[in-house]
């Protein structure tokens, strides 16, 4: 508790990260860690204890995990979007026990006010309850790292190839699985990101379906006017996203710099 008070404004930005993140749908749980981990370890000027058991390292992710919750709460109640894995399942539970009488989208927020209010507030309330629990239990979780790796490790291939089983039932995943591992084991190897690999795998896929679909509707209204398309172009929004894009790049290829000019130091 000392140390996420000391480090509170961290908490809070995180906790920004993981509410924007978790409203976008199906992106919240795959890339909101990586992201505040990778915020965290900008934001803090001696990088050498990250890995190491730098607490900064855990209370960013763990910030931004815990508030992806709640913005995945809003795709998912007003449009009936699931923002998460999590919240897909939700939606058929509140299905299942509803009987088809709720729907969870816009007509819940209609006719069903009562129960949405109760969601927030559960959610709100299952977090308090939540880390009450975990530090009472703090002391025996903490016992689970005296755990040899080589016991634990049988059992955590199993979890993982049934994860990556699950959706599909295909022998093809367990495949992909082998082959992103060995990548994996690789690119520690020669020092490469695997976080970054991590959010560019989940993204590229809805990346190249929203550019794909933002060529189309482009190629539409050039197609009504040259004017009409230039005003799609640089429209407030595009023009907001290439600044962040931009600055990211910069920021990013600058730290890169410093960091190499360091090492080399």
């Amino acid at each position: 508790m000392r140390d996420w008070f000391a480090n509170i404004w961290l908490s809070v930005r995180c906790s920004i990260i993981g509410v924007v993140v978790g409203v976008i749908p199906g992106l919240g749980g795959s890339v909101v860690d990586w992201i505040a981990y990778g915020h965290s370890v900008q934001s803090t000027k001696d990088k050498s204890n990250f890995g190491k058991g730098e607490v900064r390292g855990v209370i960013g992710p763990e910030s931004s995990n815990n508030a992806k919750e709640g913005g995945g709460l809003v795709p998912t109640l007003l449009f009936g979007i699931p923002g998460s894995g999590s919240m897909a399942i939700f939606i058929g539970a509140i299905a299942l026990l509803g009987s088809g009488q709720i729907e969870v989208g816009p007509a819940m927020l209609k006719n069903n006010l009562d129960i949405t209010y109760s969601i927030v507030w559960l959610l709100a309330l299952a977090n308090v309850v939540g880390t009450i629990i975990c530090i009472a239990a703090s002391g025996g979780i903490a016992k689970l790292t005296t755990i040899r790796f080589a016991l634990l490790a049988p059992f955590l291939f199993m979890i993982i190839s049934f994860a990556a089983c699950q959706s599909c039932q295909n022998l093809i995943d367990l495949v992909a699985l082998f082959a992103i591992g060995f990548l994996s084991i690789l690119m520690r190897r020669f020092d490469w990101s695997r976080p970054a690999f991590l959010i560019g795998f989940v993204l590229s896929d809805p990346a190249e379906t929203y550019a794909n679909q933002a060529l189309q509707i482009a190629q539409s209204r050039f197609r009504r006017g040259f004017e009409e398309g230039l005003d799609y172009i640089f429209s407030p929004i595009v023009i907001v996203l290439i600044i962040i894009t931009v600055l990211s790049v910069v920021i990013g290829l600058r730290q890169s710099k410093n960091i190499m000019a360091e090492d080399d130091v």
